[in-house]
């Protein structure tokens, strides 16, 4: 099954199956719900309690706006999330690790001995979420900050060969895989240079703190369009993949459906692009 329809479907006929499309703004919507669960704590504290230091926002509210009882009951519950968030991570590893790298790579693996290195995988796993706490806390900004930060530069370096390996017909896999090499690059750069602190990085790369370089949105902006214009110029200078291949990867927009008025997915997803756009405006 491709990801974006059924096998024996070509990708310019996959937005006629409605269902599909309506989960995938759905879960866009979902998508959403993070932006005020992280944000609206914070604003809530800055109008209550002016001045405090932003780490301590939400051990603020919990002292200051909920009851003893209620507040142990969040505090179980907040608990609970975080053990079986690491449960599930912790298995995650350990499959990961056991199923798609150690069996493939020696396929006569004992269960015993894939037991084992799942384990040893786990500790080893533990070991470096619990040092990468330790840039979090360097963090002036808090968590959000971080999370955000790190997602970014993750993101990015693999965001335009997917985006424009399903929308563009002339994108190429050199071209992707040029284009991811130097998207890690630039992200290994940007992540030294968000744990070693401004004042050495500003020794360092002086470039990466000017006032259009230094907040990691304008990175990340600047990252993706340099990135974008590898995977092009790569693409542009290299064999064109067959059009087999294209035909289920690759949008056709001469075969797609005519326009079907108000249940054309086409201005469903306009809207939806429209209704998170002005969102985040709002919240700028």
């Amino acid at each position: 099954m491709h990801p974006l329809g059924a096998s024996t479907q070509p990708l310019s006929e996959w937005p006629k199956q409605s269902h599909v499309l309506w989960a995938w703004f759905f879960t866009v919507l979902l998508k959403l719900t993070p932006v005020f669960i992280f944000a609206l704590p914070g604003v809530i504290a800055l109008a209550l309690f002016p001045g405090h230091e932003a780490k301590i926002t939400f051990v603020t509210l919990l002292n200051e706006l909920l009851p003893t009882g209620l507040r142990g009951l969040v505090l179980a519950a907040l608990l609970a999330a975080m053990i079986s968030s690491l449960l599930s991570m912790m298995n995650s590893i350990s499959t990961l690790v056991t199923k798609d790298y150690v069996v493939r790579l020696r396929p006569h693996t004992s269960e015993r001995a894939q037991v084992r290195i799942g384990r040893l995988a786990i500790v080893l796993g533990t070991a470096c979420g619990i040092l990468a706490t330790y840039p979090i806390a360097m963090t002036p900004e808090g968590l959000y900050k971080y999370l955000q930060t790190v997602s970014l530069f993750l993101v990015m370096p693999l965001t335009p060969a997917i985006f424009f390996g399903i929308m563009s017909r002339r994108v190429t896999f050199t071209g992707a895989v040029w284009s991811f090499a130097i998207g890690v690059m630039l992200a290994g750069v940007f992540v030294t240079d968000q744990l070693m602190g401004r004042e050495w990085g500003m020794r360092v790369w002086p470039c990466l703190h000017l006032p259009l370089t230094e907040n990691y949105t304008y990175r990340g902006l600047w990252g993706t369009a340099l990135i974008t214009l590898v995977l092009f110029l790569v693409s542009f200078v290299t064999r064109k993949t067959s059009e087999e291949k294209l035909a289920r990867t690759t949008v056709c927009w001469e075969r797609l459906a005519p326009f079907e008025g108000w249940k054309d997915w086409r201005l469903q997803w306009a809207v939806l692009a429209l209704v998170t756009i002005s969102l985040y405006v709002w919240l700028w």
